[in-house]
């Protein structure tokens, strides 16, 4: 009786042990451990901070939220947003040009609509790729892409993926 008293001692031990491990993971999964990143937000090198968020807020739909240094009128940094989605513009420092940015969108159909009329510079229109998305090329004004992808659409639109390289 001794030896099954032992033996469950240290299976309960065992399982206790197992369930703090996977309790730790589950922490940590869940975007709660202190190692755990929790946002991301990119830092675009710009001519000009001014001239890049009036285009972002004009022409690409963001939303200034703030300007550095805030008491000078030429501005060299800046963060800028869209939905939970934000961006730093870096006035010629911090990173190189151009560089790509892949967001996320409901309809990305629509948006291509919105951008048209607002006059963005559209490098591809929108076309469902073999990874299951629907995808844009934007560029803004100093030739970063904004890589615009979702949901596929419902119906076959006739537009060809021949000539686009899948690392696009």
């Amino acid at each position: 009786m001794r030896g099954r008293s032992i033996a469950a001692a240290v299976v309960a031990g065992i399982v206790a042990g197992v369930s703090s491990i996977a309790d730790a993971h589950e922490e940590h999964d869940n975007g709660h451990g202190p190692t755990t990143f929790t946002a991301m937000t990119p830092i675009l090198n710009v001519a000009s901070v001014e001239a890049s968020i009036e285009h972002y807020t004009s022409v690409l739909g963001f939303n200034k939220d703030w300007d550095w240094p805030a008491e000078e009128e030429d501005k060299t940094f800046a963060s800028i947003s869209n939905g939970e989605v934000h961006v730093f513009l870096a006035e010629n420092s911090q990173g190189a040009r151009p560089v790509w940015i892949y967001y996320n969108v409901g309809d990305v159909d629509r948006l291509h609509e919105e951008y048209v009329a607002a006059g963005a510079v559209i490098n591809q229109e929108p076309v469902d790729r073999p990874w299951g998305a629907r995808e844009m090329l934007v560029e803004d004004l100093d030739g970063h892409v904004l890589r615009i992808g979702g949901p596929p659409s419902e119906e076959e639109h006739g537009e060809s993926e021949e000539g686009h390289d899948e690392s696009e």
